[in-house]
């Protein structure tokens, strides 16, 4: 079993982020893997030093969303992660239209072979069945996040918040 922690839309808000981090370790366990869906993405990297006390193996992985800056021009808009024998396509949103319609995404997780798309944007945590499964953990400023368990390939899922 793989345990992932998936934030988005930190907006440079780093305490919310810290208490989103302690709240799912003591609820769902410590994670084996954190990913930021963009919008705050460089604030991985300011909570760090607080994940590696968790889990001094844990793997941090972010895409770019639309605000965060030219900083952040080595983070790509898109990517393909695996953890728990599943493929996870990670995508802020705002280049696949998630504001009007989930198919963009979902046809860009398709052609990756994903069983999994993760993205943010739109502040409203989500969660649908399409041709693949479609997670949003909602806006981490406001204290949104997800929780995954994935064994298998197989996903158990915890939308929560503070």
């Amino acid at each position: 079993m793989t345990r992932i922690l998936v934030v988005s839309d930190s907006h440079g808000y780093v305490p919310g982020l810290e208490r989103i981090i302690d709240a799912s370790a003591k609820k769902y366990g410590i994670p084996d893997l954190v990913l930021h869906c963009g919008d705050g993405a460089p604030d991985l990297l300011r909570v760090e030093e607080n994940l590696r006390a968790l889990n001094p193996a844990v793997r941090l992985t972010a895409v770019r969303g639309n605000c965060d800056g030219s900083s952040c021009a080595d983070i790509p808009f898109e990517r393909v992660v695996e953890a728990g024998g599943a493929r996870i396509f990670m995508a802020h949103g705002h280049r696949h239209a998630v504001k009007s319609t989930i198919w963009v995404l979902d046809d860009a997780a398709k052609e990756q072979n994903c069983s999994i798309a993760l993205f943010g944007h739109t502040h409203v945590p989500f969660m649908q069945m399409a041709s693949v499964l479609i997670l949003n953990p909602g806006c981490a400023h406001m204290g949104q996040y997800l929780s995954l368990e994935i064994t298998n390939g197989k996903p158990r899922i915890h939308l929560d918040h503070l």
